[in-house]
């Protein structure tokens, strides 16, 4: 009776975790992106450049994850780097970019951003 009373107690305060949030890439990418890339991933033109018909959003998820985690490739390019996003966080924004603006549905995932992130260091 005692072990019983006392495994009762026990469980009675265990708190259960309270759920994770998914991480909106939507809302990662109007609070990043959307000045410069604009609501329809179409850019400023002569200015920034559009996501819509890029090859880079089209391509390969891990390069694109380099691109945005490096702030891109060359002299010419002025984004900045957004390697201060989570792998989770840049993730669920790829997925979103990709998703939007290529009409791609795989989701990049954090083991694909983790990858390369640990790649560039």
């Amino acid at each position: 009776m005692l072990l019983t009373g006392l495994l009762l107690t026990g469980c009675a305060s265990v708190v259960p975790p309270e759920p994770v949030a998914a991480v909106d890439g939507r809302e990662i990418y109007v609070r990043d992106c959307l000045a410069c890339h604009m609501t329809d991933g179409r850019g400023v033109p002569g200015m920034n450049p559009p996501l819509v018909g890029s090859p880079w959003v089209a391509g390969p998820p891990d390069a694109l994850a380099g691109f945005v985690l490096t702030g891109g490739y060359g002299p010419d390019i002025l984004m900045a780097r957004f390697d201060y996003l989570t792998d989770d966080e840049l993730a669920a924004l790829l997925s979103y970019i990709r998703a939007e603006f290529a009409g791609l549905g795989e989701p990049v995932i954090a083991a694909q951003v983790a990858r390369m992130r640990s790649q560039l260091q």
